[in-house]
Protein backbone atom coordinates (compact mmCIF):
# COMPACT_ATOMS: atom_id res chain seq x y z
CA UNK A 1 0.00 0.00 0.00
CA UNK A 2 1.19 3.89 -0.36
CA UNK A 3 1.28 5.75 2.26
CA UNK A 4 -0.61 9.38 1.26
CA UNK A 5 -0.79 10.84 4.99
CA UNK A 6 1.44 9.64 8.00
CA UNK A 7 1.23 11.80 11.52
CA UNK A 8 0.75 9.97 14.87
CA UNK A 9 -3.07 10.78 15.03
CA UNK A 10 -3.99 9.87 11.53
CA UNK A 11 -2.48 7.32 8.59
CA UNK A 12 -3.91 7.41 5.31
CA UNK A 13 -3.21 4.24 3.06
CA UNK A 14 -4.21 3.42 -0.30
CA UNK A 15 -4.12 0.19 -2.49
CA UNK A 16 -4.12 1.06 -6.38
CA UNK A 17 -2.24 3.78 -8.66
CA UNK A 18 -2.43 6.89 -6.27
CA UNK A 19 -0.70 9.14 -9.07
CA UNK A 20 -3.57 8.40 -11.78
CA UNK A 21 -6.34 8.28 -8.56
CA UNK A 22 -7.22 4.69 -9.02
CA UNK A 23 -7.54 3.30 -5.71
CA UNK A 24 -8.99 0.09 -5.05
CA UNK A 25 -9.14 0.59 -1.47
CA UNK A 26 -7.72 2.64 1.42
CA UNK A 27 -6.60 2.01 4.90
CA UNK A 28 -7.61 5.11 7.44
CA UNK A 29 -5.90 4.52 10.87
CA UNK A 30 -5.83 0.65 10.03
CA UNK A 31 -9.73 0.90 8.82
CA UNK A 32 -10.22 -0.73 5.50
CA UNK A 33 -12.68 1.40 3.47
CA UNK A 34 -13.80 0.18 -0.21
CA UNK A 35 -16.35 1.67 -3.04
CA UNK A 36 -19.87 1.70 -1.40
CA UNK A 37 -18.67 1.82 2.12
CA UNK A 38 -21.45 3.90 3.81
CA UNK A 39 -18.76 6.20 4.97
CA UNK A 40 -18.70 7.45 1.93
CA UNK A 41 -22.02 9.41 1.90
CA UNK A 42 -21.47 12.63 3.61
CA UNK A 43 -23.80 14.96 4.65
CA UNK A 44 -26.14 13.45 1.78
CA UNK A 45 -23.38 12.91 -0.64
CA UNK A 46 -21.84 10.17 -2.22
CA UNK A 47 -18.09 10.67 -2.56
CA UNK A 48 -16.14 8.25 -4.82
CA UNK A 49 -13.37 6.56 -2.83
CA UNK A 50 -10.53 8.91 -3.98
CA UNK A 51 -12.84 11.76 -3.62
CA UNK A 52 -12.85 10.76 0.09
CA UNK A 53 -9.45 10.12 0.70
CA UNK A 54 -8.70 12.97 -0.92
CA UNK A 55 -10.95 14.66 1.22
CA UNK A 56 -9.49 13.44 4.97
CA UNK A 57 -6.25 13.94 3.85
CA UNK A 58 -6.85 17.17 3.55
CA UNK A 59 -9.13 18.23 6.26
CA UNK A 60 -6.57 16.98 8.45
CA UNK A 61 -3.46 19.40 7.39
CA UNK A 62 -5.49 22.12 6.89
CA UNK A 63 -6.92 21.57 10.49
CA UNK A 64 -3.51 21.41 11.56
CA UNK A 65 -2.75 25.29 9.71
CA UNK A 66 -5.91 27.08 10.78
CA UNK A 67 -5.79 25.61 14.24
CA UNK A 68 -2.48 23.96 15.51
CA UNK A 69 0.11 26.20 13.63
CA UNK A 70 -2.34 29.85 13.61
CA UNK A 71 -0.03 30.75 16.66
CA UNK A 72 2.98 29.99 15.26
CA UNK A 73 5.49 32.81 14.93
CA UNK A 74 8.01 31.37 12.71
CA UNK A 75 7.31 29.69 9.52
CA UNK A 76 9.94 28.52 7.23
CA UNK A 77 9.80 27.04 4.09
CA UNK A 78 11.54 24.34 1.95
CA UNK A 79 10.98 23.98 -1.63
CA UNK A 80 12.60 21.12 -4.01
CA UNK A 81 12.02 19.74 -7.44
CA UNK A 82 8.54 19.08 -6.59
CA UNK A 83 7.72 22.49 -6.66
CA UNK A 84 8.50 22.98 -10.16
CA UNK A 85 7.43 19.82 -11.86
CA UNK A 86 4.72 20.06 -14.67
CA UNK A 87 4.85 23.79 -14.35
CA UNK A 88 5.80 26.32 -17.35
CA UNK A 89 4.69 27.87 -20.06
CA UNK A 90 6.97 25.84 -22.60
CA UNK A 91 9.91 24.27 -20.50
CA UNK A 92 8.42 22.38 -17.83
CA UNK A 93 9.93 21.64 -14.35
CA UNK A 94 11.49 17.83 -14.16
CA UNK A 95 12.75 15.42 -12.04
CA UNK A 96 15.81 13.62 -12.34
CA UNK A 97 14.48 10.65 -14.62
CA UNK A 98 12.33 13.05 -16.51
CA UNK A 99 16.16 14.82 -17.37
CA UNK A 100 17.64 11.91 -18.59
CA UNK A 101 14.93 11.27 -21.19
CA UNK A 102 15.15 14.39 -22.41
CA UNK A 103 19.49 14.22 -22.68
CA UNK A 104 19.01 11.54 -24.42
CA UNK A 105 17.06 12.29 -26.86
CA UNK A 106 19.00 15.74 -26.96
CA UNK A 107 22.66 14.33 -27.31
CA UNK A 108 22.71 10.38 -27.42
CA UNK A 109 26.45 9.91 -27.93
CA UNK A 110 27.24 11.92 -25.11
CA UNK A 111 25.44 10.35 -22.93
CA UNK A 112 26.01 6.68 -23.96
CA UNK A 113 30.32 7.66 -23.97
CA UNK A 114 29.54 8.66 -20.49
CA UNK A 115 27.41 5.63 -19.30
CA UNK A 116 30.31 3.44 -20.52
CA UNK A 117 33.10 5.48 -19.14
CA UNK A 118 32.11 5.36 -15.64
CA UNK A 119 29.94 1.83 -15.95
CA UNK A 120 26.74 3.55 -14.83
CA UNK A 121 23.55 1.65 -15.49
CA UNK A 122 21.52 3.00 -17.43
CA UNK A 123 18.73 1.44 -16.05
CA UNK A 124 19.25 3.85 -13.01
CA UNK A 125 18.14 7.13 -14.79
CA UNK A 126 20.18 9.23 -12.47
CA UNK A 127 22.00 12.35 -13.87
CA UNK A 128 23.12 13.48 -10.45
CA UNK A 129 24.95 9.67 -10.26
CA UNK A 130 26.04 10.42 -13.72
CA UNK A 131 27.51 13.33 -13.12
CA UNK A 132 29.14 12.35 -9.64
CA UNK A 133 30.96 9.19 -11.40
CA UNK A 134 31.97 11.31 -14.56
CA UNK A 135 33.64 14.06 -12.28
CA UNK A 136 35.74 11.02 -10.43
CA UNK A 137 36.83 9.81 -14.02
CA UNK A 138 37.32 13.14 -15.39
CA UNK A 139 39.74 13.83 -12.90
CA UNK A 140 41.77 10.31 -12.61
CA UNK A 141 41.94 10.31 -16.56
CA UNK A 142 42.83 13.80 -17.04
CA UNK A 143 39.63 15.79 -18.30
CA UNK A 144 38.64 13.38 -20.70
CA UNK A 145 35.34 13.55 -19.85
CA UNK A 146 34.93 17.33 -20.05
CA UNK A 147 33.09 18.06 -23.02
CA UNK A 148 30.50 15.85 -22.27
CA UNK A 149 30.10 17.07 -18.81
CA UNK A 150 29.85 20.78 -20.12
CA UNK A 151 27.14 19.50 -22.53
CA UNK A 152 25.11 18.07 -19.74
CA UNK A 153 25.11 20.87 -17.38
CA UNK A 154 24.37 23.65 -20.07
CA UNK A 155 21.49 21.29 -20.82
CA UNK A 156 20.76 21.60 -17.33
CA UNK A 157 20.55 24.89 -17.31
CA UNK A 158 18.10 25.20 -20.35
CA UNK A 159 15.77 22.81 -19.34
CA UNK A 160 15.57 24.78 -16.01
CA UNK A 161 15.14 27.91 -17.79
CA UNK A 162 11.54 27.67 -16.72
CA UNK A 163 8.68 30.79 -18.07
CA UNK A 164 5.98 31.50 -14.98
CA UNK A 165 2.41 30.10 -16.71
CA UNK A 166 -0.42 32.20 -15.65
CA UNK A 167 -2.31 31.50 -12.68
CA UNK A 168 0.60 29.44 -11.18
CA UNK A 169 0.52 28.07 -7.61
CA UNK A 170 4.07 30.02 -6.50
CA UNK A 171 1.78 33.55 -6.69
CA UNK A 172 -1.03 31.59 -4.99
CA UNK A 173 1.09 30.55 -2.29
CA UNK A 174 2.73 33.30 -1.74
CA UNK A 175 0.01 35.33 -1.18
CA UNK A 176 -1.26 32.77 1.22
CA UNK A 177 1.68 32.19 3.47
CA UNK A 178 2.78 35.60 3.73
CA UNK A 179 -0.63 37.07 4.81
CA UNK A 180 -0.08 36.52 8.53
CA UNK A 181 -0.10 39.05 11.38
CA UNK A 182 2.53 42.03 11.79
CA UNK A 183 3.76 41.33 15.21
CA UNK A 184 5.52 37.81 13.58
CA UNK A 185 8.72 37.21 11.60
CA UNK A 186 8.62 37.47 7.71
CA UNK A 187 8.18 34.34 6.00
CA UNK A 188 11.71 32.46 5.21
CA UNK A 189 11.60 30.93 1.82
CA UNK A 190 14.79 28.27 0.97
CA UNK A 191 14.66 26.75 -2.23
CA UNK A 192 16.41 23.94 -3.70
CA UNK A 193 15.63 25.29 -7.52
CA UNK A 194 17.85 26.98 -10.06
CA UNK A 195 15.05 28.24 -11.35
CA UNK A 196 12.95 31.75 -11.13
CA UNK A 197 9.59 30.29 -10.63
CA UNK A 198 9.71 31.92 -6.72
CA UNK A 199 11.06 35.33 -8.49
CA UNK A 200 8.67 35.96 -11.41
CA UNK A 201 5.67 35.03 -9.01
CA UNK A 202 6.93 37.63 -6.53
CA UNK A 203 7.58 40.25 -9.33
CA UNK A 204 4.13 39.37 -10.42
CA UNK A 205 2.33 39.73 -7.68
CA UNK A 206 4.25 43.07 -6.12
CA UNK A 207 6.11 41.45 -3.61
CA UNK A 208 9.74 42.62 -1.93
CA UNK A 209 11.89 40.16 -2.06
CA UNK A 210 15.39 40.49 0.14
CA UNK A 211 17.91 37.74 -1.43
CA UNK A 212 21.00 38.72 0.04
CA UNK A 213 21.41 40.53 -2.77
CA UNK A 214 22.94 44.65 -3.06
CA UNK A 215 20.04 47.13 -3.52
CA UNK A 216 21.44 48.99 -6.32
CA UNK A 217 22.99 47.73 -9.61
CA UNK A 218 24.82 45.51 -10.38
CA UNK A 219 23.15 43.53 -7.88
CA UNK A 220 26.19 41.95 -5.94
CA UNK A 221 25.53 39.60 -3.13
CA UNK A 222 26.18 40.01 0.68
CA UNK A 223 25.27 37.96 3.39
CA UNK A 224 24.24 41.04 5.40
CA UNK A 225 21.17 42.24 3.57
CA UNK A 226 19.64 39.08 5.05
CA UNK A 227 19.63 41.08 8.03
CA UNK A 228 17.51 43.52 6.54
CA UNK A 229 13.71 44.88 6.52
CA UNK A 230 11.94 47.37 5.15
CA UNK A 231 9.62 49.63 6.84
CA UNK A 232 7.04 51.96 5.41
CA UNK A 233 7.08 55.22 7.54
CA UNK A 234 3.17 57.60 8.19
CA UNK A 235 3.36 60.84 9.14
CA UNK A 236 0.28 62.98 9.77
CA UNK A 237 -0.82 64.97 12.65
CA UNK A 238 -2.26 62.65 14.94
CA UNK A 239 0.38 60.28 14.85
CA UNK A 240 3.86 59.14 13.33
CA UNK A 241 4.61 55.33 13.54
CA UNK A 242 6.70 52.80 11.55
CA UNK A 243 5.08 49.84 10.38
CA UNK A 244 6.71 46.97 8.20
CA UNK A 245 5.03 46.52 4.58
CA UNK A 246 2.95 43.76 4.06
CA UNK A 247 4.33 41.54 0.82
CA UNK A 248 7.49 40.98 1.42
CA UNK A 249 9.66 37.97 2.36
CA UNK A 250 13.15 36.23 2.44
CA UNK A 251 14.82 34.20 0.14
CA UNK A 252 17.66 31.87 0.26
CA UNK A 253 18.47 30.14 -3.06
CA UNK A 254 20.88 26.79 -1.20
CA UNK A 255 22.37 25.68 -4.67
CA UNK A 256 22.78 29.19 -6.91
CA UNK A 257 20.09 30.55 -9.12
CA UNK A 258 20.47 30.67 -13.05
CA UNK A 259 20.73 34.63 -12.86
CA UNK A 260 23.62 34.00 -10.38
CA UNK A 261 26.92 34.55 -12.45
CA UNK A 262 30.53 35.36 -10.98
CA UNK A 263 32.50 38.48 -12.19
CA UNK A 264 35.97 39.11 -10.84
CA UNK A 265 35.13 36.56 -7.83
CA UNK A 266 32.06 38.78 -7.25
CA UNK A 267 28.56 36.72 -7.35
CA UNK A 268 26.21 39.22 -9.50
CA UNK A 269 22.30 38.51 -10.43
CA UNK A 270 22.45 39.30 -14.10
CA UNK A 271 20.40 38.08 -16.88
CA UNK A 272 23.55 37.73 -18.74
CA UNK A 273 24.31 34.61 -20.05
CA UNK A 274 28.16 33.50 -19.07
CA UNK A 275 30.11 31.60 -21.59
CA UNK A 276 31.30 29.03 -19.87
CA UNK A 277 28.80 26.73 -16.92
CA UNK A 278 32.10 27.64 -14.58
CA UNK A 279 30.74 31.26 -14.43
CA UNK A 280 27.69 30.41 -13.14
CA UNK A 281 26.51 30.33 -9.46
CA UNK A 282 24.52 27.13 -9.62
CA UNK A 283 26.23 23.99 -7.59
CA UNK A 284 24.95 21.29 -10.02
CA UNK A 285 23.70 17.79 -8.97
CA UNK A 286 26.52 15.64 -8.00
CA UNK A 287 28.00 14.08 -4.49
CA UNK A 288 29.89 17.00 -4.40
CA UNK A 289 27.35 19.52 -3.78
CA UNK A 290 27.73 18.44 0.09
CA UNK A 291 31.14 19.97 0.08
CA UNK A 292 30.05 22.90 -2.15
CA UNK A 293 27.80 24.16 0.21
CA UNK A 294 30.45 25.26 2.87
CA UNK A 295 31.72 27.34 0.06
CA UNK A 296 30.09 31.03 -0.42
CA UNK A 297 27.66 32.15 -0.84
CA UNK A 298 25.81 28.43 -0.39
CA UNK A 299 27.60 28.48 3.21
CA UNK A 300 25.77 31.51 4.51
CA UNK A 301 22.29 29.80 3.05
CA UNK A 302 23.07 26.75 4.99
CA UNK A 303 23.99 28.80 7.98
CA UNK A 304 20.61 30.79 7.77
CA UNK A 305 18.83 27.63 7.36
CA UNK A 306 20.00 25.74 10.47
CA UNK A 307 19.79 29.03 12.91
CA UNK A 308 16.05 29.07 11.25
CA UNK A 309 15.19 25.48 12.18
CA UNK A 310 16.87 26.17 16.01
CA UNK A 311 14.43 29.12 16.68
CA UNK A 312 11.52 28.20 18.91
CA UNK A 313 8.11 27.67 18.17
CA UNK A 314 8.71 27.27 14.01
CA UNK A 315 6.83 25.40 11.78
CA UNK A 316 9.21 24.04 8.73
CA UNK A 317 6.69 23.15 5.80
CA UNK A 318 8.36 21.38 3.11
CA UNK A 319 7.16 21.29 -0.77
CA UNK A 320 8.11 18.85 -3.24
CA UNK A 321 11.93 17.53 -1.03
CA UNK A 322 12.40 14.06 -0.78
CA UNK A 323 14.35 14.07 1.99
CA UNK A 324 17.13 12.38 -0.57
CA UNK A 325 20.22 15.23 -0.09
CA UNK A 326 21.98 14.28 2.68
CA UNK A 327 23.34 18.34 3.44
CA UNK A 328 19.66 19.25 3.67
CA UNK A 329 18.58 16.01 5.50
CA UNK A 330 20.62 15.60 8.41
CA UNK A 331 20.34 19.13 9.45
CA UNK A 332 16.68 19.12 9.49
CA UNK A 333 16.64 15.74 11.36
CA UNK A 334 19.04 17.06 13.94
CA UNK A 335 17.02 20.41 14.13
CA UNK A 336 14.67 17.59 14.86
CA UNK A 337 16.62 16.31 17.68
CA UNK A 338 17.85 20.05 19.07
CA UNK A 339 14.80 21.80 19.20
CA UNK A 340 11.05 20.15 20.75
CA UNK A 341 9.28 23.58 19.55
CA UNK A 342 9.61 22.91 15.85
CA UNK A 343 6.87 21.18 13.68
CA UNK A 344 7.35 20.43 10.17
CA UNK A 345 4.88 19.70 7.35
CA UNK A 346 6.48 17.47 4.68
CA UNK A 347 4.71 17.63 0.93
CA UNK A 348 6.05 14.90 -1.31
CA UNK A 349 4.30 13.24 -4.51
CA UNK A 350 3.13 10.57 -4.94
CA UNK A 351 4.60 8.82 -2.16
CA UNK A 352 6.04 9.71 1.33
CA UNK A 353 8.15 7.04 1.21
CA UNK A 354 9.83 6.87 -2.33
CA UNK A 355 12.82 5.32 -1.54
CA UNK A 356 13.36 4.36 1.46
CA UNK A 357 16.87 5.67 2.25
CA UNK A 358 18.39 6.23 5.54
CA UNK A 359 16.86 9.85 6.43
CA UNK A 360 12.95 9.19 4.71
CA UNK A 361 12.96 6.17 7.26
CA UNK A 362 14.40 8.20 9.68
CA UNK A 363 11.41 10.70 9.23
CA UNK A 364 8.88 7.95 9.14
CA UNK A 365 9.89 6.69 12.35
CA UNK A 366 9.69 9.98 13.63
CA UNK A 367 6.53 10.98 12.45
CA UNK A 368 5.07 7.13 13.77
CA UNK A 369 5.95 8.63 17.28
CA UNK A 370 5.39 11.92 17.87
CA UNK A 371 2.72 14.33 16.47
CA UNK A 372 4.80 17.44 15.69
CA UNK A 373 5.71 15.68 11.89
CA UNK A 374 3.32 15.48 9.51
CA UNK A 375 4.01 13.89 6.21
CA UNK A 376 1.67 14.41 3.03
CA UNK A 377 1.93 12.86 -0.65
CA UNK A 378 0.17 15.71 -2.03
CA UNK A 379 1.27 17.95 -5.83
CA UNK A 380 2.29 21.78 -5.05
CA UNK A 381 -0.30 23.30 -7.01
CA UNK A 382 -2.88 21.37 -4.68
CA UNK A 383 -1.64 22.09 -1.69
CA UNK A 384 -1.47 26.26 -2.74
CA UNK A 385 -5.07 26.02 -3.28
CA UNK A 386 -6.17 24.20 -0.26
CA UNK A 387 -3.58 26.38 1.63
CA UNK A 388 -6.52 28.39 3.99
CA UNK A 389 -6.47 32.05 4.38
CA UNK A 390 -5.95 34.17 7.16
CA UNK A 391 -9.65 36.21 6.68
CA UNK A 392 -9.06 37.80 9.15
CA UNK A 393 -5.94 39.10 8.94
CA UNK A 394 -7.00 39.88 4.77
CA UNK A 395 -9.97 41.44 6.28
CA UNK A 396 -7.37 43.99 8.32
CA UNK A 397 -5.58 44.23 4.95
CA UNK A 398 -8.34 45.41 3.30
CA UNK A 399 -9.50 48.01 5.84
CA UNK A 400 -5.91 49.45 5.81
CA UNK A 401 -5.99 50.00 2.31
CA UNK A 402 -9.44 51.62 2.02
CA UNK A 403 -8.05 54.03 4.92
CA UNK A 404 -5.48 54.85 2.58
CA UNK A 405 -6.70 55.64 -0.27
CA UNK A 406 -9.53 58.47 1.76
CA UNK A 407 -6.49 59.32 3.13
CA UNK A 408 -5.35 60.42 -0.21
CA UNK A 409 -8.44 61.68 -1.42
CA UNK A 410 -8.72 64.75 1.44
Amino acid sequence: MTTILKNIKKTIEVEGDYSTKKITSCKINGETIKDGDPKLEITGNKLSLIEYVEKEKRDFYVNLLQNQYSEIENIVILSGAGSSVEIGKTNKGLIMSGLWDDFEKEDSASLSKLITKTGHNKAEKDLEALLSKSGIYNIVNNDSLKGEIEKVKAFIVKKCSIDLPDNSPHGKFLNKVTLRPQKYPRVKLFTLNYDTLFEQAASEEKFTVIDGFTFSNPREFNGKYFDYDIIETRHNRQDKKDSTISKLFYLFKMHGSLDWIKIDNQIIQSDKVPTKTEDRVMIFPQDSKYEHSYEQPYFEMMARFQQSLRTENTLLISIGFSFVDKHISSVILESLKQNPSLNVLAFSYPSVIPNGNEYQNELNTIAENYSHITLVAEKFEDFAKEYPTNKAHKRNDIIEEIAKALKSKK
